[in-house]
C-alpha cells in the first residue's frame, strides 16, 4: 500500500489536463481576491492593516499553487 502522499502525487500527475488548469486557475483568482481585499480593508486614518489572515490565506495559497506546479512537472 503506497502512502498517501504517493497517492496524491500520482492524482495530480494523471489528472487531465482541463482539471489541473481549472484548479490552478481558481487558486490564482483566490489569491488576487484575497490581496485586493487585505488592500481594500487599510484604514488610512489608523496607519495600520487590520485583516492580515487574507495576507496569510494569500502566502498559503502561492505556497500551494507552486507545489502543485512542481507536482505536475
Amino acid at each position: 500500500m503506497k502512502s498517501l502522499y504517493y497517492q496524491f502525487v500520482n492524482f495530480i500527475q494523471d489528472m487531465s489536463d482541463m482539471w489541473y488548469i481549472t484548479i490552478w486557475m481558481l487558486l490564482l483568482a483566490c489569491i488576487l481576491i484575497s490581496i485586493i481585499k487585505f488592500f481594500k480593508v487599510y484604514n488610512g486614518t489608523q496607519k495600520k492593516f487590520e485583516k492580515l489572515g487574507l495576507l496569510f490565506l494569500a502566502i498559503v495559497l502561492i505556497a500551494i499553487l507552486v507545489y502543485f506546479t512542481y507536482l505536475r512537472k
